[in-house]
């Protein structure tokens, strides 16, 4: 198709034009100008679309060929608060584009990572549980299910988000540390790291840089008065490490922070890469929640996402880690993946209620930039939004039936049918590390290439962004420490 043309006029929300108008036209390239910059002789792309506030009304159009096929208005007058100027401009934009192109859109007008956040937000001014719901359904027109959704999610958040404050005297923080490091790279990874496993010398000199960050860190969690409240180890794969050196990276964390019997998530995302040695490592340094994660437990599609284990692979290394001693097992599974029918997501989900693991992860595909799933999307037959809708009902009943209930949730760019990612939990086992920063209610300091430090200061987020690539994140720490 080309690239899109958004006019802005008396705007400058670029991020949110783009942001809706990629639902209805998804993979598509955008340039923006000002209404002020366009050309009356320029030749334009096959659509346009112009969006405009005035002093009483926002105003979207959509142009196709020159001519204007769809257009919608909303006064701004005497808008309730939760109906800001930009949110006001997003809606209007939904309405006119689903008159003109139409999209099956579960969450509606809702384009954000945290969908929930916002009902959190309601709930905090006063409004009742039954007038979040309404409000997401009218006027943001999110589907009454997708609208309960963000309402139970928003209630857990604050109800752990208590428990993360009373259960630290001091100012609550939790540790991120990143392994950019898999066995293969699956066709969905858009993450910064070759084809192939990085040799041991490189991870170790890895693990040594992360060993003087983390001292780095430990310095600015003590001038900010703060006390760890949850570690979590994540990546890439952390069990692809060595013994070795995943006992130095263990170690080094553990000692260098100090805090202990907390909370501390370990990935062992790939069944392939756990062993019962590996296993003892984890259990010595007091390690309490590990992921196992099948992703599907149909062994064709494993072959085509490039994953080197089996169904098989994934039992036997559950079992293992349950045999260990582990009382809180993750596992996380992806809707949407290429050629899975929803007989398959069906047998996933009676396979993994055999474990019954206390935490499942159910997340929809996402088509990232970077990844050779994107790079190559004709060479994959991905189900469409109807089937993937059906597939989270299938995993979200499944779940529910299990004894477990959606405690986090959040979204992502380019996802297939622009659903969700939501994590369950069977009660008193939910992670909250991930409820700290999916929710955004504490600051989290990262540790490792491509980690984020989040730091929440009430209302205010400010964000540190290290570099992705493992090469230069290493010349980085190493140049800091000269």
């Amino acid at each position: 198709m080309g690239t899109i043309t958004c006019v802005l006029i008396n705007h400058n929300f670029t991020n949110e034009v783009q942001t809706m108008t990629q639902v209805f036209f998804p993979g598509e390239k955008f340039q923006f100008i000002y209404a002020s910059d366009l050309c009356k002789d320029a030749l334009y792309p096959h659509y346009i679309i112009k969006t405009e506030i005035t002093k009483n009304s926002a105003h979207a159009y959509v142009l196709k060929n020159g001519k204007e096929i769809a257009t919608h208005s909303i006064t701004l007058d005497k808008l309730p608060l939760y109906l800001s100027p930009r949110r006001v401009l997003m809606l209007t934009l939904y309405h006119a584009l689903q008159t003109a192109v139409g999209a099956y859109t579960p969450w509606g007008a809702l384009t954000g990572i945290r969908p929930s956040k916002m009902a959190r937000e309601w709930i905090n001014n006063g409004f009742s549980y039954e007038k979040v719901v309404n409000t997401l359904i009218d006027p943001f027109c999110c589907t009454p299910e997708k609208a309960k959704l963000a309402l139970d999610v928003a209630l857990a958040e604050i109800e752990l988000t208590e428990r993360i404050y009373s259960n630290t005297p001091s100012t609550p923080i939790g540790i991120y540390v990143s392994i950019p490091f898999c066995p293969t790279r699956c066709v969905y990874c858009s993450f910064n790291m070759s084809q192939k496993l990085a040799s041991e010398d490189f991870q170790s000199q890895y693990i040594s840089a992360m060993i003087q960050e983390c001292k780095t860190q430990a310095k600015r969690l003590n001038e900010m008065g703060g006390r760890v409240s949850s570690y979590y180890i994540g990546g890439g794969t952390p069990t692809v490490l060595s013994e070795y050196l995943l006992e130095k990276l263990l170690d080094t964390v553990t000692s260098t922070f100090g805090q202990s019997n907390i909370e501390l998530s370990v990935e062992a995302g790939r069944p392939d890469t756990l062993t019962p040695a590996k296993l003892k490592i984890l259990r010595k340094y007091s390690v309490n929640r590990i992921a196992v994660n099948p992703q599907t437990l149909n062994d064709k599609t494993l072959s085509i996402i490039g994953r080197n284990h089996t169904a098989a692979d994934f039992f036997y290394a559950f079992n293992l880690t349950r045999d260990a001693g582990f009382e809180c097992i993750n596992t996380d599974l992806i809707t949407g993946l290429p050629g899975e029918t929803i007989d398959d997501m069906r047998r996933t989900m009676e396979g993994i209620a055999t474990l019954a693991p206390e935490n499942i992860t159910v997340h929809t595909l996402a088509i990232k930039r970077a990844s050779a799933l994107n790079e190559s999307q004709a060479d994959f037959t991905l189900p469409n939004s109807k089937t993937i809708e059906a597939m989270l009902n299938i995993a979200s009943t499944a779940c529910t039936n299990t004894g477990l209930y959606p405690y986090y949730l959040y979204r992502q760019k380019n996802m297939v049918g622009m659903f969700e990612n939501v994590g369950y939990s069977k009660p008193n086992h939910e992670c909250l590390y991930n409820i700290g920063m999916m929710a955004e209610t504490q600051t989290i300091l990262g540790i490792g290439a491509n980690a984020v430090s989040k730091f929440v200061n009430g209302d205010k987020i400010s964000r540190e962004f290290n570099t992705k690539n493992p090469e230069i994140y290493i010349k980085t720490i190493a140049a800091q420490t000269i």
